[in-house]
């Protein structure tokens, strides 16, 4: 596998882990009766989710980037 296909693949793999991840902070927020962790919980889901584009987004123009080349 060339390398470049290995980061595109690491870099997929790190944000649907931290989907995934986000996911489970996601359930362990809607259990807790503190609101105020509730709120800091969904921050917290909320940057997950947005570095998970953001290494789609490396992901995706790296590869553009490639195909040019």
């Amino acid at each position: 596998m060339s390398s470049q296909k290995l980061l595109r693949k690491t870099l997929d793999q790190v944000a649907s882990n931290n989907e995934m991840a986000a996911i489970a902070v996601m359930n362990a927020a809607e259990r807790t009766g503190d609101e105020l962790l509730r709120q800091k919980l969904h921050r917290v889901i909320q940057q997950m989710n947005l570095d998970a584009q953001a290494l789609r987004s490396v992901r995706d123009s790296s590869f553009e980037g490639l195909k040019r080349a």
